[in-house]
């Protein structure tokens, strides 16, 4: 009895391996590298793409925050900086940009002094999606009459560079980090300077 039930068994297994080497198609190993490196170039483009939505979301509702990560400064010279006390946030109508220098004495709390504003030009272009997102626009401070020109730039993975210009000077800041959502933000909102 247990040789029949064995002898089935093998029949079986035998039976589902040349199945399975009919379903397979026949490739070389440098046929199936490309096959692999195929769809992992497919995978990255469709996780790339499902990224690029969930950011056009965020930066349409104006719900968004760019934890910096470097600071290009007037005269180019580049300082890293950390994502925790340095960002530029939008929410609604509000608009708040802090930095914070932990070498340079005297400038900031732990936290950094934050500078709030409300925009008064925002425009998100997205209608290309070889292109990266743009948004163009300006934010008043609160403190003051200041009117503060930016430009975001945001590939596809988050990446993004958000240039301030200085009018007067014709130079501009750049502080480059990620966009992540209000919920995903790690950063920390210094004092206030100047309370409304």
């Amino acid at each position: 009895m247990n040789k029949i039930l064995m002898t089935i068994f093998a029949v079986l297994l035998l039976i589902s391996a040349v199945k399975a080497q009919d379903t397979l198609p026949d490739l070389t190993k440098k046929e199936y590298k490309k096959l692999k490196r195929e769809e992992r170039k497919q995978a990255r483009a469709q996780e790339l793409l499902e990224s690029r939505e969930k950011i056009v979301s965020m930066v349409k509702d104006t719900a968004f925050v760019l934890e910096g990560n470097m600071l290009i400064g007037l005269s180019g010279q580049t300082e890293p900086i950390s994502h925790q006390r340095n960002f530029f946030a939008v929410d609604g109508a509000k608009a708040v940009i802090q930095f914070s220098f932990d070498h340079i004495v005297g400038s900031s709390d732990f936290g950094g002094l934050p500078n709030h504003g409300t925009l008064i030009k925002y425009i998100v272009q997205s209608d290309n999606p070889k292109r990266p997102i743009t948004i163009v626009g300006r934010f008043r401070l609160d403190s003051d009459v200041s009117i503060i020109p930016f430009e975001l730039s945001i590939q596809d993975d988050g990446s993004t560079r958000l240039s301030i210009t200085n009018r007067r000077e014709r130079r501009q800041i750049t502080l480059t980090g990620r966009l992540v959502s209000p919920d995903d933000t790690s950063v920390y909102k210094g004092t206030r300077l100047f309370k409304k």
